[in-house]
């Protein structure tokens, strides 16, 4: 006995189906690859799983305080060492503070770039080359000009700038 075959629009549909599971499972894995790289990849992370497990055998009655203090110093005698020191955070906190302070009613991207200037003098942003702070005033000045041009359109706003900066 012979089974019909199925029409070949659900054919087509199952292909469709089957192609989009498989690109989902290609940006799932990207994406998880892209992640476990992140922070300094497994070396690292084995790394903090070691001082932590040491340092609650250490210090089997510490706070939370105490046990990260205890890892940070363990990872940066491994090699290991923070991003940013708490003194850079102070002054990275205050820069950001003394940038709000002066700009109450601005958005992130404005106090970001208010406190640029505060966090390049404490090293903790390397400067802008002058190639970077052409393209990022010719860039702001295309937003700006598109942004009055297309008040609350973020799509048009959006190609107006890529017109803009292809165009100058």
């Amino acid at each position: 006995m012979k089974l019909p075959e199925p029409p070949k629009e659900t054919n087509f549909t199952m292909k469709r189906m089957i192609a989009v599971l498989v690109g989902a499972v290609i940006v799932v894995g990207g994406a998880g690859a892209a992640w476990a790289q992140v922070g300094g990849g497994p070396a690292k992370r084995e790394a903090l799983r070691t001082c932590a497990r040491q340092a609650r055998q250490d210090n089997p009655d510490a706070d939370k305080a105490a046990l990260r203090e205890a890892v940070r110093n363990c990872m940066a005698d491994q090699g290991h060492p923070p991003r940013l020191s708490d003194d850079q955070k102070a002054t990275a906190k205050a820069c950001v503070d003394e940038a709000k302070a002066a700009n109450p009613d601005a958005d992130r991207r404005t106090v970001r770039a208010a406190a640029r200037p505060c966090l390049e003098a404490a090293g903790i942003l390397t400067p802008l080359t002058p190639e970077q702070q052409d393209r990022r005033a010719k860039l702001l000045a295309c937003f700006e000009e598109a942004k009055a041009a297309h008040p609350g359109d973020r799509p048009a706003i959006r190609q107006a700038v890529r017109e803009c900066v292809q165009a100058a």
